[in-house]
């Protein structure tokens, strides 16, 4: 069977023979990365615990200036018979340190993974599996997010980032509301065919963040499907500080705003409401110099959008029997947001011109881009 036509969507080119059939096709495992010794270790014993053969495991460095090299090298040392290598990538961003890995590795199949994740056992057998049904392009799983420390702000930002007002419903981050296969409009760390990768001509790499939703959605409009299996599950490490989720998504809504001026239908409403929200909130506070019926407006809207965060946090709060945490669970739901959303209105405002993004905000690492 063909693969799922979409309306106004190209032909897919078929794929060649030898990559369309999986039964005997070697899997390559390409891990961008860039300041990840935290949790790496834990992600390369993950991959070692793996219940199908992985041909090869390939970690793409680029520029990390921690111990995520060493670390790599020294379980080289460690477990000298496993097909782990490491390259490096001096071009910035995830989406050319995945085309330096796609195209070094020598598989059928790639499956990407993240140094802030780590996957569970039986991830890569299920990935590859999903490739096998009519149509499927990319397939995919769902996140488990965890604190990034155990602290209560790090178990706050998680919590946040698995509630559907943190987050628009974002289908992988809900692994409890998604109880069977379904087509979605992207997957974080996706499994594809190499030959598809080559079809769609790789990542954009002008993109440093939003490159797997790219990705995705160029398989989409080539007819291909994008599959999100519940059953492919692995833990995410979230932002631990405030501070960090900050930074991580304001260049979210920067790069998300950067990225529809290429690909401007790829738009989804829950990436929208954020900067319309920041925009009218600006919006009203300037023109209340000229009237005050604005800045009452203004007074009521900011009322109404706490009452909402507090009803929120009070779920959250009482889901996890953790009252205290409540003030962090409003402050992380308004970070998120007006980080996010304000980070797309400077991204309009100043024609994607600032930040130049080389050294002006922290640089989200790989373990932040691309699935938002």
């Amino acid at each position: 069977m063909a693969p799922v036509r979409v309306a106004g969507y190209a032909e897919p080119r078929r794929l060649t023979d030898a990559s369309a059939t999986l039964g005997n096709s070697l899997v390559s495992v390409v891990i961008p990365c860039l300041n990840e010794a935290t949790h790496f270790p834990s992600l390369l014993d993950a991959l070692r615990r793996q219940d199908a053969s992985l041909h090869e495991v390939i970690v793409v460095d680029n520029g990390s200036t921690d111990r995520t090299c060493d670390i790599v090298r020294e379980y080289q040392r460690h477990h000298s018979g496993w097909p782990l290598r490491l390259m490096r990538c001096p071009s910035p961003g995830a989406a050319a340190a995945m085309n330096a890995g796609i195209g070094a590795a020598t598989g059928d199949v790639i499956v990407r993974l993240d140094g802030h994740s780590v996957p569970r056992a039986d991830y890569v057998r299920r990935a590859a599996a999903r490739l096998q049904e009519d149509g499927v392009g990319v397939a995919g799983g769902v996140w488990e997010i965890a604190p990034g420390r155990p602290t209560l702000v790090a178990g706050a930002i998680a919590s946040v980032l698995s509630h559907t007002l943190g987050t628009g419903g974002a289908a992988y981050r809900h692994p409890d509301q998604t109880v069977e296969a379904t087509d979605v409009d992207t997957v974080p760390f996706g499994c594809y065919r190499k030959a598809l990768w080559e079809q769609l001509g790789g990542y954009n790499e002008r993109l440093q963040v939003n490159e797997d939703y790219v990705l995705n959605y160029k398989a989409r409009r080539a007819g291909w499907r994008v599959l999100l299996d519940p059953a492919i599950r692995c833990t995410y490490f979230a932002r631990s500080t405030f501070t960090r989720l900050v930074a991580q998504y304001f260049q979210y809504g920067w790069w998300k705003a950067d990225m529809l001026k290429t690909y401007p239908y790829s738009v989804q409403w829950r990436q929208i409401v954020p900067a319309c929200f920041a925009a009218a909130l600006a919006g009203l506070a300037v023109l209340g110099f000229i009237t005050g019926t604005a800045w009452v407006v203004l007074g009521g809207l900011i009322l109404a959008y706490l009452l909402v965060l507090a009803i929120a946090a009070a779920q959250l709060a009482r889901s996890r029997r953790a009252w205290l945490a409540m003030p962090a669970y409003v402050t992380a739901f308004c970070l998120v947001h007006l980080s996010w959303g304000f980070g797309a209105c400077v991204n309009v405002i100043t024609l994607g011109q600032w930040p130049t993004w080389s050294g002006s905000m922290p640089t989200v690492t790989s373990r932040e881009r691309g699935v938002s």
